[in-house]
């Protein structure tokens, strides 16, 4: 399988569903945080998606964040989307740390429709200083 596209979206672009969450935008990175007693959440990138290329419609092959968590948060559930449909479903996590890159498969070769996003749960432990998520990136391979 050979990648004929990536898509990737900076993490000044991320939306938070709880409009009680704060996020500070700088210029390489979205500090999220809770803003009140709601310690978890979700938060959404919207991916540029090349449904065709070539004639030819793509399917998606994994997609990928970048990010960085203060000792007390993780992002707990990974999940992607073509338009209304999921495409991809990781619960259960704990990722959390300094820089990290995750890869998901995408799996069933699902062919891309309408346009794509990731969708990703956060789980603060509390209001403190180390409960903070850093968003950076986020991107989706697609492949014919």
């Amino acid at each position: 399988m050979s990648i004929k596209q990536a898509a990737w979206t900076h993490g000044l672009g991320v939306e938070l569903e709880s409009s009680s969450w704060s996020a500070l935008r700088q210029g390489f990175y979205t500090t999220v945080s809770p803003s009140n007693e709601s310690t978890f959440g979700w938060v959404h990138f919207v991916i540029p998606t090349p449904v065709i290329v070539d004639g030819t419609r793509l399917k998606a092959e994994s997609a990928m964040i970048r990010f960085s968590t203060g000792s007390t948060a993780k992002i707990t559930n990974f999940h992607v989307y073509d338009g209304e449909v999921k495409i991809a479903e990781y619960d259960g996590l704990a990722l959390a740390g300094s820089l990290q890159f995750v890869r998901e498969a995408v799996p069933n070769n699902h062919q891309v429709l309408w346009g794509t996003a990731i969708s990703l749960g956060v789980q603060f432990s509390g209001m403190g200083p180390n409960d903070y998520v850093q968003f950076i990136s986020a991107g989706i391979d697609f492949y014919v």
